[in-house]
């Protein structure tokens, strides 16, 4: 699994906001992985997250395996909100996967209400 130091982070410039953070890239040849998160206290670093993503190359296991991986790794490093984990390929066949986790008694039905419109 890769190194989760790679996912550095910063200060929220204003954590008393919600909003939506999204960062994606191909994990490797063939799997797209998009990050949805609100955070609380910290934010990721976008240097930090490509250097995360080159990590996951040599990921050795299924799409559900990676997301829940990533998912857990985001979690421990940057303590968001909520957080969202998609991973697709496109071979041998389709195959999505999407995870997702939030701390406790923490809901912003607006928040969920535009990102289902997007």
């Amino acid at each position: 699994m890769p190194n989760r130091d790679l996912l550095t982070t910063g200060a929220n410039p204003d954590a008393r906001h919600d909003y939506l953070v999204e960062l994606s890239g191909e994990a490797m040849p063939g799997t797209a992985l998009t990050v949805r998160y609100v955070p609380d206290r910290l934010v990721a670093r976008a240097d930090g997250f490509a250097a995360y993503l080159a990590a996951l190359a040599g990921f050795d296991g299924g799409p559900e395996a990676l997301a829940l991986a990533v998912l857990d790794d985001l979690n421990n490093e940057l303590v968001p909100r909520w957080a969202e984990v998609a991973v697709a390929r496109t071979a041998p066949l389709p195959h999505r996967v999407t995870v997702e986790d939030r701390q406790p008694n923490w809901d912003n039905p607006h928040l969920f209400a535009r990102m289902r419109a997007l």
